[in-house]
């Protein structure tokens, strides 16, 4: 008989040591599966702080630069067209058949000159306002890029074909020649 109260004991005594350990082990589980859930959404967190950087560390490509500088121009945005062109180097790009002195005297003059064809009522801008303008393929090497620009007049179908110079300074990409 105290055989039975003991074994009763034994059994009172079991059950909650069991339970403790059951629970736990479930409490270890589940601490185990939300630590995994708390690593799976901090990598997830860091992945998109890393794709958020990369993309708006990104400069738009030399072909969008094209595109928007020639939406500038049919648009007379002044300020965008200043944004995506090198008029420096454009002027020299020009002028790169003369002699250096010949260069220096005129480079001022010509600069104005080719700005003010692509503003207001240039002689650039209203010319290509007639044509139908396809920006094609970019080729990149390194910092510098040519963009193939197709220009094909709406009256005529005369269809001319160019490549913009672009060179890529502090991140972005300059326009040094376009045909104008």
């Amino acid at each position: 008989m105290w055989w039975s109260f003991i074994s009763e004991i034994k059994i009172h005594l079991t059950l909650p040591l069991f339970a403790i350990l059951f629970f736990q082990n479930k409490r270890t589980v589940i601490s185990n599966e939300r630590s995994k859930m708390k690593r799976m959404y901090l990598f997830l967190f860091l992945m998109s702080i890393l794709f958020i950087f990369l993309n708006c560390s990104r400069s738009p490509s030399p072909r969008v630069v094209v595109m928007d500088f020639i939406e500038a121009v049919n648009k007379a945005d002044t300020a965008s067209i200043q944004k995506y062109v090198d008029w420096n180097r454009f002027t020299q790009e020009k002028l790169q058949d003369l002699t250096e002195t010949e260069r220096q005297k005129i480079i001022p003059q010509y600069k104005d000159q080719l700005e003010s064809n692509f503003l207001g009522n240039g002689e650039t801008r209203l010319d290509w306002q007639t044509k139908m303008i396809v920006v094609n393929d970019e080729k990149i090497t390194g910092d510098s890029a040519l963009v193939e620009v197709t220009f094909v007049d709406q009256k005529t179908g005369l269809t001319e074909y160019t490549n913009a110079k672009l060179y890529k300074k502090n991140k972005n990409w300059l326009i040094y020649y376009i045909k104008d």
